[in-house]
């Protein structure tokens, strides 16, 4: 049995990223909003059919949504109990007031229907999980929404032309997403007014020259990881066929089964292979089978953020044990690029043998 990683990122090698790191030789330019980095906002701006001006490429994605916030006069975020702990962080880093409301138990998004009219002013912070397609009509009633779809590049670009100039949606670039540059961020800003102070703030706060006309803190993409997002966006053709070849496999063997869940019958491709179990015991029976099978898991959002030590103190929370339930049940199985028809057998294969027992 041989060991099956939950994630292999798979990034440019060195031949295929040659050119653009001759390019940083010949340039001698290594950080400070170089020409990839400038480069790399063009190409996404294409990509996603908005003007150039109003994409930003950061360092990484939780500092870009801290940014957004820190520029924003709203004072009050809320931000969904199931999710990566970095969208909660992002607000405590600010230094804003978090406000924690549990999702919808059916798409695991954040649930509106539960959102008091006493928190109706505040700005919401929707995460888009495990790669789910964004949806700006359900936001329409909120003026600051900052969509945190940081695995969400798998999936089609949404119509930016219907989101409010106020709004931003925040993709990550880490090495296990779709489309990776190592790390980083790419924003998609709904004003430019908006765009400039978030480069501003990612540069200790110089609009004009060097000194600090707002308090911002140093989130500047590197050349380097700029490098890797050139080449990935450039290649998305091929990096999304080898994904979707992937997870149509993954749909068509578990297929029925009552572990199964939506995620991975989604007509996108993406990094996850999420899957879901009676309770928290079946869920751990599965987890010892799959590593005596020598096949690694991983609890991507093992608890929810009202259950973490570092949110204990939020403002409020609506709660009704959706996130709880989910983190108890859902688990992470291997998923990437080139993941063999004879693996996942294997794991459905494990997996149903402990269900079974």
């Amino acid at each position: 049995m041989i060991n099956i990683p939950v994630m292999r990122p798979q990034l440019a090698n060195f031949e295929e990223i040659a050119i653009l790191l001759r390019r940083i030789d010949q340039s001698h330019i290594y950080s400070n909003r170089g020409p990839l980095v400038r480069e790399l906002e063009e190409e996404y701006s294409r990509y996603f059919n908005v003007e150039k001006k109003l994409v930003v490429a950061l360092a990484n994605a939780t500092q870009a949504i801290q940014g957004l916030i820190s520029i924003s006069k709203n004072e009050n975020w809320i931000v969904p109990d199931y999710t990566f702990s970095a969208t909660g962080l992002a607000v405590l880093n600010a230094n804003r007031s978090i406000y924690i409301c549990d999702v919808d138990l059916f798409n695991w998004k954040l649930d509106l229907n539960l959102i008091p009219k006493e928190w109706r002013g505040f700005g919401i912070i929707p995460v888009m999980p495990f790669g789910a397609k964004i949806e700006f009509n359900l936001y329409q009633d909120f003026e600051d929404v900052i969509i945190d779809a940081a695995a969400s590049l798998g999936a089609a670009p949404p119509a930016f032309t219907e989101m409010k100039d106020s709004w931003s949606v925040v993709y990550s670039l880490h090495a296990t997403k779709v489309l990776g540059a190592g790390e980083g961020s790419i924003v998609v800003c709904g004003n430019e007014a908006q765009a400039e102070l978030l480069r501003a703030w990612s540069n200790f706060g110089f609009s004009t020259d060097r000194t600090s006309d707002i308090q911002g803190t140093n989130a500047k993409m590197s050349e380097v990881s700029a490098a890797y997002g050139i080449h990935s966006i450039q290649n998305r053709i091929q990096e999304s066929g080898e994904w979707l070849k992937s997870q149509e496999i993954v749909s068509t063997k578990s297929k029925n089964r009552p572990w199964t869940t939506f995620v991975n019958s989604l007509p996108q491709f993406h990094q996850h292979w999420i899957v879901s179990f009676k309770n928290k015991q079946e869920k751990s029976l599965v987890v010892e089978k799959l590593e005596e099978a020598k096949v690694q898991t991983r609890e991507w959002w093992a608890k929810p953020l009202s259950l973490q030590s570092a949110f204990s103190e939020s403002s409020s929370s609506m709660l009704n044990g959706t996130a709880r339930q989910l983190s108890e049940v859902h688990l992470g199985l291997p998923m990437y690029r080139g993941l063999s028809p004879q693996d996942i057998e294997r794991i459905c294969d494990v997996i149903d043998s402990a269900i079974s027992n």
